[in-house]
């Protein structure tokens, strides 16, 4: 089963990613298992602490928003978390 095009169509499109043979390892470490990527790389705790530093260091709420891809909102949200 070597030729990409029999593949199932979730396997055809993450071998243009990432090419065939990291597909088939993919394939064969998770295969049967539902597999789900979070839409932010980074950990959200240290991305949290990041923006709260970076706002004690004077950067402007409508700033860091633009840096994060977060909203003016969630930024002031961040910032008003003590819990973390």
């Amino acid at each position: 089963m070597n030729d990409v095009e029999n593949w199932q169509i979730l396997y055809r499109e993450l071998a243009r990613v990432v090419g065939p043979t990291a597909t088939k390892k993919l394939c064969a470490y998770y295969g049967g298992s539902q597999v789900n990527f979070p839409k932010r790389l980074g950990d959200p705790q240290r991305e949290a602490a990041l923006i709260r530093q970076e706002y004690a260091a004077g950067v402007r709420i409508a700033q860091l928003a633009r840096q994060h891809h977060y909203s003016s909102r969630t930024i002031r949200r961040i910032i008003a978390d003590t819990s973390a």
